[in-house]
C-alpha cells in the first residue's frame, strides 16, 4: 500500500474526525484548525522554547496586528533589560502605543499577566537616563508624550477565559479565532440592502426564495463592495470550469438555470418583508460567489436575464453559527484555499501571471499554507530572477502586502507612507483606489521587480534585523527600494516621471544580473551614507524614534535633498552604468 503523507489534521482529535468523514465534506470554512496550521507552519523551524515564543509573537504581529514583516521584526525588543516589554507598535496618527508581552506554552500564568501590568507601570516611572537600551529610551519618550494612548496586550497560545481586566487586553487562542472572524464579518455590519423576490418559503430563521436573475444581479451590483467579505471562495474571473458552466447555462439554457444551479446562500443580521420586497441587514454572500459574479457579468453584457435563481437567506447574529454556515455550505470540489477576505480581480490576475513564471503571489491569506507539498515544489521561479533571492525554501512565495509595499515605495515613491501602515493600500483601504485605479495596467513586473530589490537588500546588503553594525538599516527596506527607483528612473534613464512607463527598460536592466547588482550596490552606498549623515541623525533624534522618522519624514523635501546629494557623490559610477545601459 502506498503511504499517505501525514498532515496537521492527523495530529489532533478534531483533525482525525474531519479526515474520517467523506472527502466531499468541506474543510474550506473559517475553521480553527486553519489558524492552528498557520501557526504550526510558521514556527516549524524553532529549535527551543525561547525561539517558539519569539516566532509566536512574530506571527501575532504579522497576522493579527497586520503589520509588515520588517516592521514586525523591528517591533520585537525582548531580551536583556527589556523591562518586561517584548514588543511595541507606535501609531503616531492615532496617538496610540501598543505594548506587548508574549508567553508561550508553560511560560504563561495568570501571575505573568499581573506582572506585565506592574512592569509597565515601573517602566513609566523610571528615569530615562537609567534605561540601558536605546529603543526603550525612545519608547519611554513616546509614553510621556501628551495625549498618547497606551494599550497593553498580553499574547499567549493558551486558552484564557476567566481573566478580566480593564488594564490589559488578553489575546489567547480563542480571542485570536474571534479577532480573525470579526475581521471577515466587520464590513457588512450596519449595511442595509433590499432584494425583490418572486416567491418564498419561510422556515425558522431562514427564507428559501425564488428570485429573478435580473433582480439578483441588481442586488449584487448595489452591494458587492461589502457583500462578499465572508465568502470563502474566490471568483475565478470567468476562466474556471465552474464559471464557464454557469455562464453557458445563462446564455444557452436560462430556463433551466434554477434547476441546474445550486443557488446562493446569504446570511443576515436581520430581515423583514413587505410586498415581495426583502429588507436585509448585514447581508453576506457566504456561498455562491461564482454564481453571483457570473449573473452580474451576464447582466452587464446583455441587460437581459431570462432566468431565475434560488436564494437562501439565513438570519443569525451568532458568529459560531454563521461560521458553520460558511463552512458547510461550501462543499464544491477543487477549492482548497482559505479566503479570509475577498480581494480584487486585479490581484487574482497578478497571481495568475506570476504563477506562469514560477512564483506564488499570495493574494489570499493561507493559500500558500494550504498547498500540498507537491504543488509548492512546482514554484521554482525564474533562473535569472532567482539570483536576487535567498536560497531559503519559500523564496518563490511573494506575500501580497509586502509586494504592494514594495510597489508603492518604488513606483509611487512613498516609502514613508507604507512604513506608517500598509493597510491603507490594501483592498478597502483609504488609499487603495488612488493607486489601483482603472489606469493601472495589470502587469506582474510592477510587483516582481521591486520585490527582487527588497529581497536582495535584505539578504545581501544587511537591511534586516540581524545587522548590528548599522542600527538604522533594519528600518530602511522601503527606503532602499524607493531610492533604487529614484536612481534608475531619474538619474540613469531620465525619461518619464511615471516610472511605470519605463517597465520594459527596467526589465532589460534586471535581466543583466551583473549590471543590476552594480546599481543595487551603488544604491546601498547612497542609503548608508544618508543614514550616517549628521543632518539625518539629528532628524531621527528630533523624531524621538526611528519608527517616527521613517514613517513621517524619511522622504520629505529636505531629506530628498540629502538623498540627491548622496546620489551625486556616486556620479562617476552612475555615468558608467548609463553608458553600459545605452549599449544594451
Amino acid at each position: 500500500m502506498t503511504s499517505k503523507e501525514a498532515t496537521l489534521l492527523d495530529y489532533s482529535k478534531e483533525g482525525r474526525a474531519l479526515l474520517s468523514q467523506q472527502s466531499s465534506v468541506p474543510l474550506e470554512g473559517f475553521a480553527t484548525h486553519t489558524v492552528d496550521a498557520s501557526i504550526a507552519e510558521f514556527m516549524k523551524d524553532a529549535k527551543n522554547e525561547v525561539e517558539k515564543g519569539h516566532f509566536y509573537l512574530l506571527w501575532h504581529l504579522l497576522y493579527v496586528e497586520e503589520v509588515l514583516e520588517d516592521v514586525a521584526e523591528n517591533a520585537i525588543i525582548d531580551g536583556a533589560y527589556d523591562c518586561g516589554i517584548d514588543a511595541y507598535l507606535v501609531d503616531t496618527s492615532e496617538k496610540r502605543i501598543r505594548l506587548f508581552q508574549s508567553k508561550y506554552g508553560e511560560a504563561h500564568s495568570i501571575g505573568a499577566i499581573d506582572k506585565f501590568v506592574k512592569d509597565v507601570e515601573r517602566f513609566k516611572k523610571l528615569e530615562q537616563s537609567k534605561i540601558r537600551r536605546d529603543e526603550l529610551q525612545y519608547l519611554w519618550k513616546h509614553l510621556h508624550e501628551k495625549n498618547m494612548k497606551i494599550e497593553l496586550v498580553y499574547v499567549t497560545d493558551n486558552d484564557i477565559d476567566s481573566y478580566e481586566s480593564d488594564e490589559v487586553k488578553i489575546v489567547g487562542k480563542e480571542q485570536i479565532y474571534q479577532i480573525l472572524w470579526e475581521r471577515i464579518k466587520k464590513p457588512a455590519k450596519g449595511e442595509k440592502a433590499s432584494l425583490r423576490i418572486q416567491k418564498c418559503l419561510e422556515h425558522g430563521n431562514a427564507l428559501c426564495c425564488i428570485v429573478s436573475a435580473f433582480d439578483y444581479a441588481d442586488f449584487v451590483e448595489r452591494n458587492e463592495h461589502y457583500a462578499f467579505e465572508s465568502n470563502i471562495r474566490k471568483h475565478l474571473g470567468g476562466k474556471g470550469s465552474i464559471n464557464k458552466g454557469i455562464t453557458k447555462t445563462l446564455e444557452e439554457d436560462p430556463h433551466n438555470f434554477f434547476e441546474w444551479n445550486n443557488g446562493v446562500t446569504i446570511t443576515v443580521d436581520n430581515y423583514s418583508m413587505k410586498n415581495n420586497q426583502l429588507s436585509l441587514g448585514g447581508a453576506q454572500i457566504v456561498n455562491g460567489a461564482q454564481t453571483s459574479k457570473s449573473i452580474l457579468d451576464r447582466k452587464k453584457k446583455t441587460n437581459n436575464l431570462d432566468a431565475e435563481v434560488l436564494v437562501t437567506i439565513i438570519k443569525t447574529k451568532d458568529e459560531k453559527h454563521q461560521r458553520n454556515i460558511t463552512k458547510y455550505r461550501n462543499s464544491q470540489n477543487a477549492i482548497k484555499g482559505k479566503d479570509y477576505v475577498s480581494l480584487e480581480d486585479y490581484h487574482i490576475s497578478i497571481h495568475q501571471q506570476l504563477q506562469r513564471i514560477g512564483y506564488f503571489y499570495e493574494h489570499q491569506q493561507g493559500s500558500w499554507l494550504n498547498l500540498p507539498s507537491s504543488e509548492k515544489a512546482k514554484f521554482n521561479g525564474d533562473e535569472t530572477y532567482n539570483k536576487y533571492l535567498s536560497d531559503k525554501k519559500e523564496k518563490c512565495r511573494i506575500k501580497d502586502d509586502t509586494a504592494i509595499a514594495s510597489f508603492v515605495s518604488y513606483f509611487e515613491q512613498k516609502p514613508n507612507d507604507v512604513y506608517g501602515g500598509i493597510g491603507k493600500y490594501l483592498p478597502k483601504g483609504a488609499k487603495y483606489e488612488t493607486v489601483f485605479d482603472d489606469e493601472l495596467e495589470c502587469d506582474y513586473r510592477y510587483f516582481l521587480f521591486p520585490h527582487l530589490i527588497r529581497e536582495y537588500a535584505k539578504n545581501e546588503l544587511g537591511y534586516d534585523r540581524s545587522n548590528k553594525q548599522n542600527r538604522y538599516k533594519k528600518y530602511a527596506q522601503n527606503l532602499f527600494v524607493a531610492v533604487t527607483g529614484r536612481i534608475i528612473h531619474k538619474n540613469i534613464l531620465g525619461k518619464n516621471d511615471d516610472f511605470k512607463k519605463d517597465i520594459s527598460e527596467l526589465e532589460k536592466i534586471i535581466q543583466n544580473v551583473g549590471l543590476f547588482t552594480k546599481i543595487l550596490k551603488a544604491c546601498d552606498k547612497v542609503v548608508t551614507s544618508f543614514l550616517g549623515d549628521f543632518v539625518v541623525e539629528r532628524k531621527i533624534d528630533e523624531a524621538n524614534t526611528a519608527h517616527n522618522f521613517f514613517s513621517n519624514q524619511v522622504y520629505s523635501k529636505d531629506m530628498l535633498e540629502v538623498i540627491d546629494s548622496k546620489i551625486r557623490q556616486e556620479r562617476e559610477e552612475i555615468d558608467y552604468i548609463k553608458k553600459t545601459i545605452s549599449g544594451l
